[in-house]
């Protein structure tokens, strides 16, 4: 009997019964032309297995010869001898190997061949291929039987990414062998991505678009990969985030000497997963992010920009009653036409008066003590929410007293003040003018007398 298997593989060889009572069955299989059995059944002891012989058969509970993996000494006849009182039968199997060359990983859009390879043998299989089980190409194109090459001129990550089984059907029997095809790419996300001052952190998407092993990648011709980012308000500035790692560990470590105000994490990369993780909402984080893998040939390549809303106030968050107030809601720039900005709040008495659409802009000449409260304001495109941002306004009563009695204190200590400096000016002028009637004058005589010196008075 023929049976193909696969190497690595399971197969199983079928025992044919020779009578209805299975009990009293001696079953005995035999490895090529050893004259030891590999494994028996016996109907007093049970299932024995030869000594000194290492194995990797089985027997199942009607006594088939189950082999798994099946390896390269197994190809070649194996024998099952079964005894019923004197009766003896034999059935002799011959394994063949069915294979499919490994397929090396190619980039979306090259072409890829599949071949399915049987060992000759006196039957002819037909050669069946079965796409994976999450292809999304129409699965009637495989249904015919094939010839054992299958050319694919347009590899698809959607169709041909994933298990692909060759099937032989050959005497009744069916085998399959398997292989895995690896489409290289990296998987569609949003162009951009909305976030609020009012969230913490925000992911940036890049991830390929099948689970690859990293050991794949690299044989293909892996060189790197690197994160980087261009501000919108400065577009010919573009700055290097992350830089890919490939030892010890694959995973996203910051280049040397970066000095960014975005500050993104390093970390280790376990799976597909090429993301930004938790990296700080601020106003800095604006602009476009691209994410880059790098081989010998080709580099794959996505772009994202990351908008982010916020609310600001003219009078910041703590607004006196009766004050004027700008509010808006902005991404730093202009918005396109398709987006659309609402406003909310349960307690403030001026979004209430508003009618859609709302503008970007509020200016509230006087804001009133029952306007406190949590202004909401929401970023919606087609119908769908994008983002909102939130700031909580607090109006409080203007100090007025406060304010009365330091203008007071000022007056009454700049009176004071100036008191002080008259008194000190009258007191500098009575001492100089009664200094000046204290003084004596004095003459010189035109006649002196003589023998005496100096002056007298007059």
């Amino acid at each position: 009997m023929v049976i193909y298997a696969q190497i690595g593989g399971t197969v199983t060889l079928p025992r044919v019964k020779v009578e209805e009572n299975e009990n009293n069955v001696y079953v005995n299989w035999y490895r090529g032309s050893e004259n030891t059995p590999t494994i028996m059944k016996n109907p007093q002891s049970g299932i024995q297995r030869a000594k000194d012989v290492k194995t990797h058969a089985n027997l199942l509970p009607d006594f088939s010869l189950q082999i798994s993996p099946v390896q390269h000494s197994d190809y070649e006849i194996w024998r099952c001898e079964q005894h019923v009182l004197r009766t003896t039968s034999e059935k002799t199997y011959k394994l063949y190997n069915v294979t499919i060359p490994k397929v090396p990983a190619v980039m979306a859009g090259d072409s890829l061949s599949l071949e399915c390879k049987a060992d000759s043998s006196p039957v002819k299989p037909t050669v069946t291929w079965i796409p994976p089980q999450n292809s999304d190409c129409d699965p009637r194109q495989y249904n015919t039987k094939t010839l054992p090459s299958f050319p694919i001129s347009y590899a698809s990550v959607k169709c041909h990414s994933g298990v692909w089984t060759c099937k032989l059907e050959y005497d009744g029997r069916e085998t399959e062998a398997k292989t895995t095809v690896f489409i290289i790419e990296l998987s569609p996300f949003p162009d951009t991505i909305f976030t609020s001052s009012s969230s913490s952190t925000v992911d940036i998407p890049c991830s390929l678009s099948s689970n690859i092993p990293w050991s794949v990648l690299k044989e293909f011709g892996l060189r790197g990969g690197n994160w980087s980012f261009t501000p919108l308000s400065y577009p010919n500035s573009t700055q290097s985030l992350l830089e890919l790692s490939m030892d010890p560990v694959v995973s996203w470590s910051i280049p040397q000497g970066a000095d960014n105000k975005v500050k993104a994490e390093k970390r280790e990369l376990k799976d597909q997963d090429l993301s930004i993780r938790n990296l700080p909402v601020s106003e800095n984080v604006r602009g476009v992010y691209t994410c880059d893998l790098i081989f010998n040939t080709k580099k794959l390549s996505r772009k994202v920009t990351v908008e982010v809303l916020k609310i600001s106030s003219s009078g910041g968050s703590r607004v006196y009653d009766g004050q004027s107030v700008n509010l808006t809601c902005t991404l730093g720039h202009q918005h396109s036409s398709d987006l659309e900005v609402k406003w909310s709040c349960s307690s403030c008495s001026f979004i209430s008066s508003l009618k859609p659409p709302h503008p970007s802009s509020l200016s509230i000449p006087e804001v009133k003590l029952k306007d406190s409260g949590k202004l909401t304001c929401e970023l919606w495109k087609n119908g769908k929410k994008l983002t909102s941002a939130v700031l909580s306004l607090r109006i409080v009563k203007a100090p007025v007293d406060i304010w009365l009695c330091v203008a007071i204190s000022g007056g009454v200590v700049g009176f004071i003040l100036l008191l002080v400096i008259v008194i000190i000016c009258i007191r500098r002028h009575r001492q100089m003018m009664m200094y000046r009637r204290r003084k004596t004058k004095f003459c010189c005589c035109n006649n002196p007398q003589q023998n005496q010196k100096g002056f007298y008075k007059t």
